[in-house]
């Protein structure tokens, strides 16, 4: 892959993977190939991310975002982490037709990602704490979790939908809405002001 096919290349949902073939009105919106609010969101993150290390994509989902990490990040290694083993199997689907050697799946948690701790420079968790029920008396201690994946130094780059600034009326609320001040524990947070305005993003440095 050449310098300019890194900078320039997406990798998306597209109507070859399993998700358009088993359930088309599944593949609407951020996946159609993906929205540009959604594409923008994501290169706000890649910008944060570190360029080396492990860096670990925790509730994955599809992996679209892992990949582009990935195709972005070749010297860094890429582990997408998701519960759900059918969203996975799109996810390595999209890697063996990208063959990206800096890029995995597994079977993982917030809680319990089976990587091991002090090991990451990076860790992303992207629309994911908003979708565990009920995380709010529990958010800290998850969070502290993903902190103990990183090395002295590493970054966490946390993103969840913006539920205090957005209609209701136009978009369907995750399971468990979060603000920024629910994330009022981690003080040296920085937000980032570039991402679109229907997401919260913000960043913490490992000391």
């Amino acid at each position: 892959m050449s310098i300019q096919e890194v900078n320039d290349t997406w990798i998306y949902l597209d109507r070859n993977t399993g998700v358009w073939r088993g359930a088309p009105q599944a593949a609407q919106g951020v996946f159609q190939p993906i929205h540009w609010v959604a594409l923008y969101r994501m290169q706000c993150m890649l910008r944060l991310a570190p360029h080396e290390g492990r860096i670990a994509d925790i509730g994955c989902s599809y992996g679209v975002v892992t990949l582009n990490i990935a195709a972005k990040k070749p010297r860094a290694e890429i582990i997408g982490v998701d519960p759900d083993e059918s969203r996975l199997a799109v996810g390595r689907q999209l890697l063996a037709e990208h063959r990206l050697a800096n890029c995995s799946f597994q079977t993982g948690t917030v809680d319990n990602p089976g990587i091991p701790a002090g090991s990451c420079s990076g860790v992303v968790c992207t629309e994911t704490l908003d979708h565990i029920p009920d995380i709010k008396p529990q958010l800290k201690a998850s969070v502290d979790k993903l902190m103990d994946l990183l090395l002295p130094g590493g970054r966490l780059i946390l993103a969840v939908l913006a539920a205090d600034t957005i209609s209701r009326n136009t978009s369907p609320l995750p399971p468990a809405p979060l603000s920024l001040h629910d994330f009022d524990f981690l003080p040296q947070k920085q937000i980032d002001r570039n991402c679109p305005r229907w997401w919260h993003m913000f960043y913490v440095d490992k000391a």
